[in-house]
């Protein structure tokens, strides 16, 4: 479980302090239009970017007192432009610095629908391929690490990992994500752009505006058109019914 105790950045770019818990067993999206604050949120959320107000507690214990080693096995990021570095293959990378079991590296990519691509050079893969794959180690760097006194699987980390996915691999990811969380009481934190994608598989969502948390809650009480519309100065129409608690949003013609 991590928690936001005042939490903020005061250089730029800045994040307004703030309180909160994120839970194992759900995901949680962020998003907020360019510019947000979403990318740096979620590298403060890590620790890669240093707390600059209040403090953040991952398992009770404030996340800068954790060593790394020990972080690796409890916190894992997948950035938005992940660099490949050398000609690994894919089940080479999926499993670099974990040292997994097979059985779970081939789970995963039978998760992720990249079991036909495991012997390929990640080099020679699509961006959307590329980008399944990083998804796939974050996930194995933290269910490979996992002890046996572990009470959930840890806090996985994406900033926009349907970005370069078409829409049929977004959903399978999206599914896959909630399935982790509630299998392996993961906590799974999702920057997204794509609202209805939030709306559909998100528990909770997080608003950012200017480096602000401006709403914050279910995807019912988060994203009301009025005031997406706002923050996003874009002209929406709602999409009524179905079996979502929420309307969809689309763009007005």
């Amino acid at each position: 479980m991590l928690t936001l105790h005042q939490a903020g950045l005061t250089t730029t770019p800045t994040i307004t302090p703030l309180d909160a818990t994120i839970r194992p067993g759900e995901l949680l999206a962020i998003v907020g239009p360019n510019g947000a604050g979403k990318s740096t949120l979620i590298s403060m959320l890590s620790g890669f970017r240093a707390c600059e107000q209040g403090e953040l507690h991952l398992d009770g214990k404030p996340l800068r007192e954790w060593p790394i080693t020990e972080l690796a096995s409890r916190r894992a990021l997948v950035a938005q432009q992940e660099p490949l570095g050398f000609d690994w293959q894919v089940t080479e990378l999926v499993s670099l610095g974990s040292n997994p079991e097979q059985s779970l590296v081939a789970e995963l990519l039978d998760d992720l629908d990249l079991t036909h691509l495991a012997r390929r050079s990640v080099l020679s893969l699509s961006g959307g391929e590329r980008q399944r794959v990083m998804v796939a180690r974050g996930a194995c760097q933290l269910l490979s690490r996992r002890s046996s006194t572990a009470k959930d699987g840890g806090l996985l980390l994406l900033d926009e990992p349907t970005s370069a996915l078409d829409i049929g691999q977004q959903q399978r990811l999206m599914r896959q994500l909630r399935t982790w969380a509630i299998q392996h009481r993961m906590a799974v934190v999702c920057v997204l752009h794509d609202l209805n994608l939030a709306g559909t598989y998100a528990d909770r969502v997080w608003l950012m505006h200017q480096g602000e948390r401006i709403k914050h809650g279910t995807p019912a009480q988060v994203l009301n058109p009025t005031l997406i519309a706002d923050i996003y100065a874009a002209e929406l129409q709602r999409i009524e019914g179905g079996v979502l608690s929420h309307p969809l949003l689309a763009l007005a013609p």
